[in-house]
């Protein structure tokens, strides 16, 4: 396997009392043998908690073989850290490419995967947005909650209309966001979040949040080593070109948000064919787009300061 690109962030905030270490992932899209890695790499760092801001599973391709190594390897994580999970828009049911007489089939499939991992314990996983949105509150230390709020699928199949959120400014308000923590939100998706989204009551609930974690973009297709402050993608999820907070760190108004690079940058099926099938494919894209994960260090601290500590490969 390729190299595995950590990347490293303190915190700090006067709400948090002790040091905390994470781990954030997303977008394993189904790569279990990545995520085996990534297994042993985390549990030598220590974390506390391994936050997943979705998309652990490839529904329109993935095998039931997959779909379970998946929930062993999850099951081995939760021994030495607590889960806890955001639903991406693959861990349902994605795409008009899939057949709608299959559609019912991968949901059941997925519904049995994520309700196995629900019953297993330091495993916290929301129910499926299948009508709306979802949301999950999770209190992981005296200190620090985390809180997911999961969008319905067809969020992304009109690819991600703003009109959408008045879903996600409700189900926030459903969650009760305690002043005297230090709140995570997990949320798939950095679109309208981030982009200067003008609705005065969702930024009101947003403000209760210290810390976002999304994923979704990819990295916006970039290569690690051409990357920048700017945070600017190639292209993203719906084929938009050059989409905004693809990678790394955006503060707005006392608001820090994080976006995964993501463990798997393009899918197996992505050009239409199994990667695997495609002669040095598989073995090029990992050079090219190595897994990453983001390491979190939490501390007291000045209100709100985010600082990149360190990158390095192993």
């Amino acid at each position: 396997m390729s190299k595995t690109i950590l990347t490293e962030y303190n915190v700090t905030n006067r709400l948090l009392k002790k040091q905390t270490r994470l781990a954030a992932l997303g977008d394993v899209h189904g790569e279990y043998g990545k995520l085996e890695r990534l297994k042993d790499i985390m549990r030598d760092l220590k974390v506390t908690a391994v936050l997943i801001t979705g998309d652990m599973i490839e529904s329109v391709v993935g095998s039931n073989f997959s779909r379970q190594k998946i929930v062993e390897l999850l099951q081995e994580i939760s021994k030495y850290a607590t889960i806890i999970c955001a639903i991406g828009n693959h861990d349902g049911v994605f795409g008009p490419d899939v057949p709608e007489e299959d559609r019912d089939r991968i949901l059941e499939e997925n519904y049995n995967l994520w309700n196995e991992l629900r019953n297993t314990d330091n495993v916290f996983i929301p129910e499926l947005p299948k009508d709306g949105a979802t949301a999950t509150q999770v209190h992981l230390t005296d200190d620090i909650d985390v809180c997911t709020v999961n969008m319905p699928m067809d969020y992304y199949w009109f690819k991600e209309n703003p009109n959408e959120y008045v879903d996600y400014i409700n189900t926030l308000k459903m969650l009760q966001l305690q002043s005297e923590k230090f709140n995570i939100l997990l949320a798939h998706s950095p679109k309208n979040i981030l982009n200067g989204n003008s609705i005065d009551e969702y930024i009101k609930e947003l403000k209760k949040i210290n810390l976002i974690l999304t994923g979704h973009m990819h990295a916006g297709l970039i290569p690690y080593s051409l990357r920048n402050k700017s945070g600017v993608g190639l292209t993203g999820p719906g084929k938009s070109i050059f989409p905004k907070n693809c990678y790394g760190v955006v503060e707005d108004e006392d608001i820090i948000s994080i976006t995964t690079g993501g463990v798997t940058k393009i899918a197996d099926g992505s050009f239409g064919a199994p990667i695997k099938e495609i002669p040095g494919a598989k073995k090029l894209l990992d050079v090219i787009y190595p897994p990453e994960i983001e390491i979190i260090n939490l501390a007291p601290g000045l209100d709100n300061t985010v600082n990149k500590v360190k990158e390095y490969t192993l």
